[in-house]
This record gives C-alpha cells, structure tokens and sequence, in this order.
C-alpha cells in the first residue's frame, strides 16, 4: 500500500491534531451559509491564517460524504502534466484518506492526457490542505488526487470528460483547489501601482469576473478572463477541468466568499485572492 505522509502540516496548517481541529472549529463557527447539495467547489489551498475562513465557507455547505475528486495544481513542476494517483493512502495529523481506486481507474482509462504518477504528488500541498477540512467533516474520507501542471485547454477538457464518464451515477463531488490573483513583487506581476485600496480594488476587479465565469459555469470565458489580463491564478487549469466535467449537470454557480491575504499580512509586495465557489 502507497502512503503518502503530509508534507504541508505545520506550515500550512497546524501539526498538532488538537490545534489542527480547533483552528477548523473556529473558522466553521465564523461561517455563515446553509447546507446544500452541490456537485462541485473551487477552493483556495494557502496557509489556513489567510484563507481559512473562505474555505470554510464552502465545506460547511457540505451534506454528504461521498468520494472527492480533488484537482489542484502543480507547484513544483514535477512529474506528468496531468497526474493522477489511482491507489494508497494519504496521511494528515488527523487521520488517513483512501483513494477511491475504482473511480480513479475510470478517470485514468477515459483520458488521453492523464499518466498514472507518484512523483507529481509527493511534494504537493494543493491537494493535501484540503483533506482535513473533510476528516473533520466526515472521517476518513475517500478521494482522487489529480494535479493539472498544463497550460493547455485540450488537456482540461480531456480530463474534464473522463471524470464526468467516471462519475456518473456517484454522489462525487468535484473540488477544484485554487487561490486566485497573485500580486505584487513577489510573484512578479504588479500591472499597477499605488496604496492598498487601488491595488486591492484592482485585485478584485479581476478576480470577481474570473468568479462570475466560474458560477456560470463557462469555462472558456473563464479562460479568457485570465489569458486577457495575464491572471496569476494558480489552478486555472484545475478549474478549467472542474468546470468542463460538471458542465452538462451543473445548473448554477455561487461566490460564497472572497477574501485577500492582505487582511492578515498588511502586505502589498505578496498579495493573493481567495474565493469560495460552489457549483450547483
């Protein structure tokens, strides 16, 4: 059995499996939404202390526990352009989380671009801060891990049919892990200049009509957004994918938060959009 121990504990969230629950707890607590039945979520994967209150706005929606198709990006560059891992274990401080390798066999076989690839995993944080947000929830959970390090549409759509033939007739829920615009000198893209409110006025500007494509379930236009203003939103390619495989079923998309990690830092040299999506 393949297992993969967490590589983002203590760094992106707490280590200890107490702190871990409480810091969940108080964010869950904060968040102020209904329960719902959905098919799919974007949701940011930075350090909890930024974007943890966003995040909790779309896991308190959460109903049932079926198997998680989690797609993220590929930070590291390791590895196949499209990855997925079909079995093992992945460990947090709260437990273990199974691969559904049946349903990630169907996703694997019904893809062109997809390769079967440990490698792209092991270093990836995108993916792992999301499952204890879902051990929390629900137990141990079971899940597909799938990385999209491509910047190419066909691969999204590839990978968008396949899980949409996978899942037919489940209860899975697509997660697409992402934070949205990455500003300042540190991830090199400053197209303006000034002090907080213009910076973060136009922070939003972009990020709110990326999210207004996302809850219309449009991911060409979303793609668009992102190409005409040169977006630096990590997961495109990871949302992409969610939105191609859910688009035939999905009847309506909701921004249930935005939040920036300048609320925390203070910061205008690392700026960095979350938002909260859910897909209905």
């Amino acid at each position: 059995m393949i297992t993969r121990n967490p590589v983002a504990a203590g760094y992106f969230y707490p280590l200890s499996p107490s702190d871990l629950k409480t810091t969940i707890e108080k964010f869950l607590r904060r968040a102020r939404v209904e329960k719902e039945e959905i098919l799919g979520a974007v949701v940011p994967h930075a350090g909890y202390i930024y974007c943890g209150e966003t995040q909790a706005h779309v896991y308190k929606t959460l109903i049932e526990n079926p198997t998680f198709i989690i797609i993220g990006p590929n930070h590291t560059g390791m590895g196949a352009e499209a990855s997925i891992m079909c079995e093992g274990i992945w460990k947090t401080p709260l437990g273990s989380c199974r691969i559904d390798t049946e349903i990630a066999r169907k996703i694997l076989d019904g893809s062109e671009y997809l390769r079967e690839d440990l490698y792209a995993h092991t270093q990836e944080h995108s993916i792992e801060v999301q499952l204890p947000w879902l051990q929390y929830r629900f137990g141990n959970v079971k899940f597909v891990p799938i990385v999209i390090g491509s910047n190419n549409p066909e691969v999204y759509k590839d990978v968008g049919n396949a899980i949409k033939n996978a899942i037919k007739a489940t209860k899975s829920i697509v997660i697409a892990s992402s934070d949205f615009t990455h500003y300042g000198e540190v991830y090199g893209y400053t197209p303006i200049r000034g002090g907080p409110s213009k910076v973060l006025r136009y922070i939003e500007s972009i990020d709110m009509e990326a999210a207004r494509a996302i809850s219309d379930r449009a991911p060409e236009r979303f793609l668009e957004v992102v190409e005409r203003y040169k977006a630096t939103i990590c997961g495109k390619g990871a949302i992409a994918t969610m939105l191609y495989a859910l688009k035939d079923d999905a009847l309506k998309g909701t921004l249930l938060h935005y939040s920036t990690s300048y609320q925390i830092s203070r910061s205008l040299d690392a700026v960095v959009g979350y938002a909260g999506i859910i897909i209905q």
